[in-house]
């Protein structure tokens, strides 16, 4: 897994990421950010930077935009850098990740409220197959899809992987990126939901991997307030040294959390709450 320096995090984004590495790299707390601006006339509540940097909430309105504008000055990062950010977010969602997989995608439409992912690794030491449970709430009113991304391995035919529908949601749009090992299939909801309404839906990941698993991960793009992770082993196949680890995209290297031990049913899962680091997962080694 490789992580994006701030100069790529500017180019190609989240804003919430290039935003936290920028004011990690000039060593400033958000409390002397808030301070910075105040003696520039722009006042930011504490609170408020802390939901940019986070994810939780994007910065829209004139106030806010102007403020961003006056951080790229503070920050020393180029003019016009993380407004850039912001407008690309606003035309197709995550242009920054998979430019032109998909027009219409708009990241910011849904919150995610949970996600349970349930990871099966079978005899061959292969998690060929993930059920995920998602509740959603929507941003704004006509919100009617989720749209699944996925990182492939090496090995992957990506053609193969596939998301199928198990509960309220049906198969969209389909597109894959070889270059960089993504895919993103739309699922359809079965109506528009309306501002602040919530939706129910599950599906799983076939992924035919022709190599071994050592790991599963959330990728977090904004905020998820509840995250759970279940990795069920063969009996034929049990891990060693099972952890939870954390990352974010500008980390060179992810850090150890956790430690985890099998249960009776040769599994271990983590939840976290209030999730805004860019990856949470579990790893783990073969004996």
């Amino acid at each position: 897994m490789t992580t994006p320096s701030l100069e790529a995090l500017l180019r190609i984004g989240p804003f919430h990421s290039a935003l936290r590495a920028a004011i990690r790299r000039r060593g400033l707390t958000l409390e002397r950010l808030r301070t910075r601006l105040a003696q520039q006339d722009v006042a930011v509540a504490l609170s408020t930077l802390s939901d940019w940097q986070q994810g939780r909430v994007r910065p829209v309105s004139p106030k806010s935009l102007k403020a961003v504008s006056v951080l790229e000055e503070l920050l020393e990062v180029p003019d016009r850098s993380l407004l850039s950010l912001l407008e690309r977010s606003d035309q197709s969602g995550w242009p920054d990740v998979v430019p032109g997989m998909m027009p219409g995608f708009n990241t910011y439409d849904l919150e995610v409220v949970s996600r349970h992912d349930r990871v099966f690794v079978d005899a061959s030491r292969r998690a060929s197959r993930v059920h995920v449970r998602m509740v959603v709430r929507a941003r704004q009113d006509g919100v009617d899809r989720f749209h699944a991304h996925y990182f492939c391995d090496d090995s992957v035919h990506m053609s193969e992987v596939r998301h199928e529908p198990v509960r309220n949601c049906r198969n969209g749009r389909s597109a894959r990126n070889e270059a960089d090992r993504v895919t993103v299939d739309e699922l359809l909801f079965d109506k528009p939901l309306a501002t602040g309404e919530t939706w129910v839906f599950e599906f799983v990941v076939h992924d035919p991997t022709r190599l071994d698993t050592i790991e599963y991960a959330h990728g977090v793009r904004c905020f998820i307030e509840q995250s759970l992770i279940e990795v069920h082993f063969d009996p034929a196949a049990l891990p060693v040294d099972p952890h939870v680890y954390l990352q974010d995209w500008q980390e060179h290297e992810p850090h150890r959390t956790i430690d985890l031990a099998l249960d009776h049913t040769n599994s271990v899962h983590h939840f976290e709450a209030n999730v805004s680091v860019n990856w949470v997962g579990i790893r783990w080694r073969w004996a």
